[in-house]
């Protein structure tokens, strides 16, 4: 069995989502994704990730729905969550915060970035 981290990418934006998959996944990760908020969480409880990316607009619910949903239905309610939301809406990332997302990225952003922040929250997670 593989001992990679798993992470799930919750993002309604095909092209996007597809992009995530390819790099994470050429970085070692093990990479599920969904389209749409409903799908994600489905995921979410079958797959257990080791952390979530989470769009904020999604087609069903919003992130902030969802993040609110694993703080409080688990199963790993600790799990890291990254929120993603385009870089003209500041205002939501304080909303993310307080649905408890670990931390955002703001769109477009840099892949160095996300990995940067993707493992810093890993490496949180492991230390707890």
């Amino acid at each position: 069995m593989s001992n990679a981290k798993k992470i799930l990418i919750v993002e309604d934006e095909v092209d996007f989502r597809e992009l995530l998959c390819h790099v994470l996944g050429e970085k070692g990760y093990a990479i599920s994704a969904a389209g749409n908020g409903e799908d994600g969480l489905n995921l979410y409880n079958s797959v257990a990730p080791d952390l979530v990316i989470l769009d904020v607009h999604l087609p069903d619910m919003n992130g902030f729905e969802i993040c609110r949903k694993i703080r409080a239905e688990g199963p790993r309610p600790d799990t890291p969550i990254l929120i993603c939301t385009v870089r003209s809406e500041v205002a939501p990332v304080a909303e993310g915060l307080g649905s408890g997302a670990n931390d955002y990225v703001l769109k477009p952003f840099q892949i160095s970035d996300l990995l940067e922040r993707i493992s810093t929250a890993l490496a949180a997670d492991s230390a707890k």
